[in-house]
């Protein structure tokens, strides 16, 4: 009786393999499950491949390192190489001016990247270039100044 058993579970586990055998095409050559198959592997592989570029979300750092300035250009620039203070009472304008002014020359070379470390930098309007790339550090502010007003207070 036990032999009886034995073949008769055995029957019932290779049946069971076939129909699997039969299941397993049959349910992948479904258009929608082909469909939701490559979706799900579409979507995961976005999230990864955007988890690797961005470093915004926290969940995914493992270390906190002290953030540097990115570079997006193939030159960058800190606006404290041409002379800029960022102590919120010195005028930046010239620096400002100066450091477009070598940004626009590097317009065929892919143009640069002016990088603002954090600080209060206080200056009159000033032209952007294109090919440009303008960086403002997480706690740098751009402050403007009025010309008109600061030529009255200058020349009353």
């Amino acid at each position: 009786m036990v032999e009886t058993l034995t073949t008769s579970s055995s029957w019932r586990f290779h049946h069971h393999r076939l129909e699997l055998k039969r299941w397993i095409p049959t349910f992948f050559s479904s258009h929608r499950t082909l469909f939701t198959v490559l979706w799900i592997v579409g979507f995961a592989s976005v999230f990864l491949w955007q988890r690797n570029i961005v470093d915004g979300l926290s969940i995914f750092r493992r270390d906190f390192p002290v953030r540097s300035m990115p570079k997006l250009r193939p030159v960058a620039f800190n606006l404290t190489d041409f002379g800029g203070v960022g102590d919120g009472l010195t005028i930046n304008t010239e620096a400002f001016e100066r450091a477009v002014s070598a940004i626009s020359r590097l317009g065929k070379k892919g143009g640069g990247q002016l990088n603002v470390p954090a600080g209060h930098w206080l200056t009159a309007p000033f032209n952007l270039t294109s090919h440009m790339t303008l960086f403002l550090a997480e706690d740098a502010v751009i402050l403007g100044i009025d010309v008109s007003e600061l030529l009255a207070l200058i020349f009353p």
